[in-house]
C-alpha cells in the first residue's frame, strides 16, 4: 500500500511538472529549468511550512513524541532513498524502491513496539499510584 501511494505521489508530480513546463512555454516567459526550480520548490516549501508548523504546534500540546515520530519518519524516508541512490551511484547494489519501503516497515515495526512498551509502563505506573493512594471511605 505504501509503495503505491509513493508511485501514485510521483506520476501526480509528473503531470504537475508537465503542466508548469507548458504554462512556461504557453506563456513565453522563458524562465529555465533551475529558475521553475527555485520558484516552485520555494513556494511549496513555505507552504508546507505553514501547515506543518500548524500541525505540529496541535501535536505539541498533546504529545511531543508524536513531533519526534515524524521528524525521524521523515529522515529515514530521505536517509532510505539516499542510499538507495548512493547505491545506484556507486554500483554497489541495485537501487530497489522496494528496500526503502521494507526500512520504513522496520521503523514502523520498531516503533510499535516502542509505544506498547511506553503504554505498558505508564499503566502500570496508573496502577501502581492508584493501589497506593489511600482509601479515605475506611
Amino acid at each position: 500500500m505504501f509503495e503505491m501511494l509513493l508511485q501514485e505521489l510521483t506520476l501526480i508530480m509528473a503531470q504537475v511538472h508537465d503542466s508548469l513546463m507548458r504554462l512556461n512555454d504557453g506563456f513565453e516567459l522563458r524562465l529555465g529549468d533551475k529558475d521553475l526550480h527555485f520558484i516552485i520548490m520555494a513556494l511549496a516549501g513555505m507552504v508546507l511550512f505553514f501547515v506543518v508548523h500548524a500541525v505540529f504546534r496541535r501535536l505539541a500540546k498533546w504529545s511531543i513524541t508524536a513531533v519526534s515520530f515524524i521528524y525521524v519518519f521523515t529522515v529515514m524516508t530521505v536517509l532510505g532513498f539516499a542510499v538507495e541512490i548512493g547505491q545506484r551511484i556507486s554500483g554497489t547494489g541495485e537501487m530497489d524502491f522496494g528496500d526503502v519501503v521494507a526500512g520504513l516497515y522496520g521503523v514502523l515495526a520498531f516503533f510499535a513496539v516502542y509505544t506498547a512498551y511506553r503504554l505498558l509502563v505508564m499503566a502500570v505506573h496508573a496502577l501502581m499510584k492508584k493501589c497506593r493512594k489511600p482509601n479515605p471511605k475506611k
